[in-house]
């Protein structure tokens, strides 16, 4: 089961593909961050625009982390 900051990670995920006019993928901890997605790099920054909204934090500030590789990994830069 996903964590609440899980959920509202995969849901500012389904936003944008509806944004898109795209279907969601099925989305989890385990989805890869990578163009499998049919994402754009521009996608990938309203995701991170929104999170940060969300959460009220940036975890960005200081660079990309090297280990961000899953949508499980996102979400566990909003969890600190």
């Amino acid at each position: 089961m996903a964590s609440p900051v899980e959920e509202k990670v995969i849901t500012v995920f389904q936003q944008v593909f509806k944004s898109k006019g795209l279907e969601s993928p099925r989305l989890d901890a385990q989805t890869p961050l990578d163009g499998t997605l049919g994402l754009e790099s521009i996608d990938f920054a309203e995701i991170v625009l929104r999170l940060e909204e969300a959460f009220g934090v940036d975890p960005f500030a200081n660079g990309v982390p090297s280990n961000l590789r899953t949508l499980g990994d996102l979400a566990a830069l909003y969890s600190r």
